[in-house]
């Protein structure tokens, strides 16, 4: 049932969107994607596809329909004649940060140089929390282990070598 309903757009949207929205890992998904979006579009934009192409082929490289329908939300904004960072700074989804510094990197027509420096960052984030959720996994899975190494202990009078010296 599950994989029948993430298969139909709308079922892909509402887990899309609410992985997003899960304590730790969403905030982990939200940078990963950030991450990729600005690497993929700095490497379309540098290889000379403008602007709404590239946001066509970044938003299937997301890998999150909530993502995509905001890509293609930024796109229709951009075709109509706003600059790339106000639909981004609007959005809710893409962190205020990233419209800030693509707002600045398109001013100064640097906009590829300041996308790689927000993919790099982002990465490095998303390096960090995904240490940090283990350093917090560790203790919780020695707690969990010593459960089940003691759970059988406790349903006999004695441990097992016990039994066998006697």
């Amino acid at each position: 049932g599950w994989s029948q309903l993430i298969r139909t757009p709308a079922g892909r949207l509402w887990w899309d969107t609410n992985k997003l929205k899960i304590p730790l890992l969403g905030n982990l998904m939200r940078k990963g994607a950030v991450a990729r979006f600005a690497l993929t579009f700095a490497t379309l934009l540098e290889s000379g596809l403008p602007v709404l192409d590239a946001l066509g082929v970044v938003k299937m490289v997301v890998n999150n329909q909530y993502l995509a329908d905001t890509l293609d939300m930024v796109r229709t904004k951009i075709a109509e004649g706003a600059d790339i960072a106000t639909p981004l700074k609007t959005s809710k989804v893409f962190p205020p940060v990233v419209g800030y510094m693509i707002a600045v990197g398109e001013e100064g027509g640097r906009l590829e140089d300041l996308l790689r420096r927000i993919a790099e960052a982002y990465e490095e984030e998303v390096e960090l929390a995904a240490q940090k959720m283990t350093s917090m996994l560790e203790p919780i899975m020695i707690v969990v282990m010593a459960v089940v190494v003691a759970a059988p202990l406790s349903k006999t009078s004695a441990p097992p070598v016990m039994r066998i010296m006697s």
